[in-house]
This record gives C-alpha cells, structure tokens and sequence, in this order.
C-alpha cells in the first residue's frame, strides 16, 4: 500500500496543507521552522496505534476545531495482492484499489473511506464473523438441558475477539474438554459439537471481525493491510568505550546515581543497536570472558557481521569494525581503514575519530539497526534530517542506503542539503514555507513557486554555481538568451565545435549554455530560468524521455519554437554524437579505451561492428558491445570520457581525425538554433504589436 495524496488540518502550525502529492521516495525541503518536521509528525496520526494530544491542535483553529475535523488523511493505492486479499475475504464487493485513510480531533481510531464502493451496514448472518460465530455457539449452549447448560463456562463469549489461531484455538480446546466433560453421555450434543469442532481451523483462517460487512472490512483492513509510518528523528552517538555492566543495568532500567561510566554512551538502545547488527548478546559475551577461545571468536565473528553490514552504506575507503575485550568489562569499538590495495591503516578507538567520523558511524549503526529491527517492509518510514552533520560525499552514502530501502518501502524525508536530493519530479520532491503573517506552514509540490531562499537547497542540486544568476532578475532581463541541454557532453560539444568552426555567421557567442544535473532537472531548471526574466530554449535529445520532457514544457507555457531536437536534414537523431560521423567519433572511442581496455583483450572497434549491432543510434550500439563484454570487465560505455577526449583535441588542435562532413552537420544545429531564436524573437514582437492595438 502506498500513499499517493495527504493533507493536514489544524495540526501545531499547519492550517491546511492542501492536497499534496508524493512519490515513493520523497524529500521535503524548507528553512527552519518552516513546518518540515510538524508534516512528518502529523502522518504518524495515520498510524492505528497513535495516541492524539489536545497540545497538537492548531491554537489558531479553535473555532473550527469545535467540529470535527480531519486532523490527517492520506489516500493510498493498494497493490494488486493487497486487492486481492479483500476480494478473498469479501467476494460480493467489487475490487478496492484506493483508499482513505484519516483521523479526526473527535474520533480515537483511525477511519477508512472507500469512496464509491458500495458496503452494506446492515447486520449480516451470511458473514463468516467472530460475532456470528459466538452466536453460533450460544445457540448451540442454550440448546442443552438446562442441568447441562448451566454448567458449561461461556465466559470466553464475552472476551474481546482471539488476534491469533494460537490463542483461538487453546481458547476452543478448553471449551471443548469442558463439552465432553459434562456432556459425555448426551451422544446428540456431542455429535453436533463435532461438527462445529473440526472445522475450527478454517473458521478462524476466514474469520472476520464485526457484525455487518463495513465493520468487517474496517477491522480487516485495520488488522491486516493498515500500513505503518515508522518515525526516525533521534540520531544518537556512539562512543568508542562500553561498561558491559553498566550496559546491561541499563537495559534493565537500573541506574546507579553518581556511578561514572568509563565513557558515556547515549542511552541502552544505541549500544544495542550496535549488538543488534552484530549479533552479539551482552550476557553471553559476559559469560565467556574466562574461555580465551570462545570469547575470541565470539568476538571475532561479531566484527565481521558488523562490518559487512555498514560497509554498504559508507562511501569513501571501506572500514573494518573491532570489538575488542578489555579488562574490567569494557568492550572497546576500534576503527580501521581499509584501502583499496588491502593495506590496513588508521587503527584505533571510535572515540579517538573526528565528531563528524562518529556522527557518520553513529547514525548508520542506529539507521541500520532500527529499519531491519522493524523487519520494514511496505512501511512508511519518516525520516527527520537523516543526513544532518554528514560530509557531502557520506550524504551521498545514506541516499544510498534510503534508495536501497525505497524498493520495498516509501520514504519521506526533510532535509536542508542539495545532496539529499537526487528526484526534481512532482510528488518527489515537495517545499514547505511558513507563512509568516498567520504563523503556518504551506506546501508546494510545484517547488519552482516556493520562495527563492527556500528554493536554494534544489537550486543548487539542480544547476550549482548558476544559482545567483538564476534569482537575479535584472540578469535575466538584460541576458542573452540561454539553452538549456540535457547533459554537461552537449554543452561541451556546442561550445568546442563553435570555437573550432570559428565561423562568425554561426557563433555560439549570443547564447549562454547551461547543462542540467540530469534529465528529470531540464524541466525545472528551464522553467527558473523562464521566470527569472530569461529568453530561454532547450535543446532535447530525440528519444521518448525527451520527449515527455517537451510535453511537459508545453504545459508550463513554453513555446514549441522553445524546443529544438537534434535532427540532420529534416531527420531526427537521437544523441548530439550522431551529428559526428561514424568514423570520426570511432576513432576518439579507440583512442580513448586503447589503453584502459587493453588488459581486457581490447581491440580496435570497425564501423561494420558497430553498424551491425542494429541500433538507431552510434551511441545504442556501442552501449551494446560494452554489455556483451561486461564478462570482460568492460563495465559501462562513458559517453562523457569521448566527449572530453574530442573537445581536448579541439582545445590543442589536433583535429585531423575530424571530417568535413562532421563540421557540416555541426553547422546545421547551429543554423537550426539560430533561426528559432528568430523566430521566437518575431513572435514576441507580434504579440507586443497586437496587445498595444
């Protein structure tokens, strides 16, 4: 089940959200205090367990919280097996694949909403329900003679619904010895007994819990697809020594007053978390401090599962883990770097490591511990500025580890860094403001509207050092115009080849050049540029995605003119190197991985080897050969590293390998850029003419 839409009411400083959109992988971004924490807080009022203050309610909505207001609600699409499993369940409905979920300031549980799926309310005997089932057994009990009756213990009658077949079917065989107890000689209330008795296991496998179909299907919901939000916020530190007595005191809720640890540690369960992930139980380990051997490998075999397990999320050189045990009780947690030659440097104790070393170390034991603790899956997990204190290339890491954690759950997350954002798609990537007159948040998942100091995390992840330029209107205005392209290659490629036609009748020189982060950034970082007071146009690739990306400029008031695609004589071409011909761009591909592939068994790649791939594109066939020879050690085909060996060559002058036919269709996208440029300049001075008349 994922969450699609929600929207927040009178909850702390939110007024009213609005509708907002997510994604499976969402950030949200804002100043402090702007409401980023108060929106993740509110969703874990969709939690069933969740418990709601009076302190949460909105102070400036006590009017209209005297009514009941949906204080959250979320609307989420069901997989294909979760319909299914209702379909099971409820065979006479037709098939939920959305649903709402919400809680109000009137009513303790949460609340589902299945739009316009029509459920009875209306008590039903046909219902394979714990309530009917009672009734069943009531029935069955006041058919007895009553000297029978009266001996017979109902009691578990009246007790809430059995959660679990364990504690169902214990409950059914006490009341079974206790019928055969009594009844033994009253052969016809054993014989209708038996044939309620032997089909229990299947009345609790399709048991329902209520008394008409809509409650059912509220309590199923409820017990066996209501989706869970797991709340991350508090980040503790580990430190580099542990009193193995203290610890275990600690988990037992026992603290000794004035007692000095040999060093701190921040609470029992951040510890724990590190036990967790190494599989380490403190008794046991306690225990085996007088068998050198044992308490060794016991060691020894914890470090390693501690290892492999951070590994994955730590960028930079791996770390090796040592637990090492020391007299007194103390277990130290020593810290090594691994190089990538296998030299082992650095040994020493965590706490001897810089702060942002242990924060780092810190936050992805307990991340780590926790999510699998959870045995998170299909969960909905709130993170609250998970890469706070990090180094830009460590945030890199956690995004890592939140892709990795994204496969099989949804997360949504506040951050203040332009490194933990890698999605600009609507739902993605959402801003939160706070409207300073009223005092309350606003959302936008149309994140270009927010306000430009709030914008400058995403400005930055999407073009870097362009940000000043791009906010500065009066540039905007008084700039030549741009052209965004799709990758940093394009805009090497039109400024070498504009410096090496060195023809002035089709110079580069009017246009500023900007190269998106990615393809999911052209659209956003166009339209900046667009509303900052900049003539702008895009220069797209002529494929699918591209493709997408002009329809969605379109609808964001971009003219078609705006969009140019690479084509050559009225023919469309995929990539900015298929205006090169063949031959020339093979010879930068064979320069360029001559050496780096000759281990491999590199040879020079032919136009007919290429060619006979089948691909539309150069670029399509020699991604084919790269994964044909993965095996190799090939791994992938760098459009980039040919694009930097080609401009370098332009650079230097060594260009003899570059045909005249290349320079020739290089000149046509400069022709072809340069009359929509006209042409978009006529079209905004037909406009000025007409809105004057």
């Amino acid at each position: 089940m994922r969450l699609r839409k929600f929207r927040v009411q009178g909850y702390r400083c939110i007024h009213d959200s609005g509708e907002i959109k997510v994604g499976d992988l969402a950030a949200f971004v804002g100043r402090n205090e702007s409401g980023k924490t108060t929106i993740l807080e509110a969703l874990t009022l969709l939690n069933k367990d969740t418990k709601l203050s009076d302190l949460d309610l909105c102070d400036e909505m006590t009017e209209e919280l005297k009514s009941e207001v949906r204080l959250a609600e979320g609307e989420f699409v069901l997989s294909e097996k979760e319909t299914a499993l209702i379909r099971e369940k409820f065979p006479n409905l037709q098939d939920i694949r959305k649903m709402i979920i919400y809680r109000t300031n009137k009513h303790p549980r949460v609340q589902y909403d299945f739009g316009d799926v029509k459920i009875s309310g209306e008590a039903s005997k046909r219902l394979n329900s714990w309530e009917n089932f009672v009734d069943r057994i009531k029935s069955f009990v006041e058919a007895m003679p009553n000297p029978i009756r009266i001996r017979v213990d109902t009691k578990f009658l009246s007790a809430p619904p059995p959660r679990t077949r364990e504690v169902f079917m214990d409950m059914m065989a006490e009341f079974n010895n206790n019928i055969y107890l009594i009844a033994s000689q009253e052969p016809q209330i054993i014989s209708e007994w038996k044939d309620i008795y032997q089909d229990l296991e299947s009345i609790f496998d399709n048991m329902l819990i209520g008394t008409n179909e809509r409650s059912a299907l509220d309590n199923f919901i409820e017990d066996k697809l209501h989706p869970r939000f797991v709340y991350f916020s508090d980040y503790k530190k580990i430190l580099g020594n542990i009193d193995l007595e203290e610890f275990i005191r600690e988990t037992k809720g026992i603290r000794a007053k004035g007692l000095e640890y040999v060093e701190e540690f921040d609470k029992a369960e951040t510890v724990n978390n590190l036990f967790y992930l190494a599989e380490l139980d403190a008794q046991k380990l306690e225990d085996a401090q007088n068998s050198p051997s044992r308490l060794i490998k016991l060691l020894h075999t914890s470090s390693r599962r501690l290892s492999e397990r951070l590994n994955p999320a730590w960028k930079g050189d791996p770390i090796h883990v040592e637990l090492r045990w020391n007299p007194g009780n103390v277990l130290s947690v020593v810290i090594s770097d691994v190089h990538r030659d296998g030299t082992v440097t650095n040994t020493g104790l965590l706490n001897r490591r810089a702060e942002g070393f242990k924060w780092t170390f810190s936050f992805i034991v307990n991340f780590a511990a926790e999510t699998q603790k959870a045995e998170l899956k299909e969960a909905i997990l709130l993170l609250d500025e998970p890469a706070r204190n990090l180094h830009p290339a460590q945030q890199r890491g956690i995004s890592d580890l939140l892709k990795g954690l994204a496969g099989s759950n949804q997360i949504l997350y506040a951050t203040h860094s332009p490194f933990m954002i890698f999605d600009y798609t609507q739902g993605n990537l959402l801003v939160v403001e706070l409207d300073k007159r009223r005092h309350l948040s606003k959302i936008y998942y149309d994140y270009w509207n927010a306000d430009d100091q709030t914008l400058i995390p995403i400005l930055y992840g999407l073009s870097r050092g362009l940000v000043e330029s791009i906010v500065d209107k009066q540039i905007g205005f008084n700039s030549r115009p741009v052209i965004i392209v799709e990758t940093m290659s394009d805009c090497m490629y039109l400024n070498a080849f504009d410096r090496f036609l060195k023809d002035p009748n089709l110079s580069m020189n009017p246009l500023n050049i900007v190269a998106a982060y990615n393809k999911n950034s052209v659209m956003s970082l166009a339209i900046f540029y667009k509303n900052h007071g900049y003539d702008t146009f895009i220069l797209l690739d002529n494929t699918e995605e591209s493709r997408k990306i002009a329809t969605s400029l379109q609808s964001n008031e971009f003219k078609s003119v705006q969009m140019v695609f690479f084509e050559l004589a009225g023919q469309p071409k995929l990539f900015i190197e298929d205006l090169l011909m063949e031959d020339d761009y093979l010879y930068a591909v064979n320069q360029t991985y001559e050496v780096r592939l000759r281990k491999e068994g590199y040879v020079t790649l032919t136009k007919d080897q290429v060619s006979s791939k089948g691909k539309k594109s150069i670029i399509d066939n020699l991604n084919e050969i790269w994964k044909e020879n993965q095996h190799l050690g090939w791994e992938k085909f760098d459009r980039e590293d040919i694009c930097r060996y080609i401009c370098e060559k332009i650079v230097l002058g060594e260009t003899d390998f570059l045909s005249d036919k290349t320079k020739d269709q290089f000149r046509s996208l400069y022709r072809l850029i340069a009359e929509r440029i006209r042409q978009n300049q006529n079209l905004g001075i037909q406009s000025s003419a007409t809105s004057n008349r």
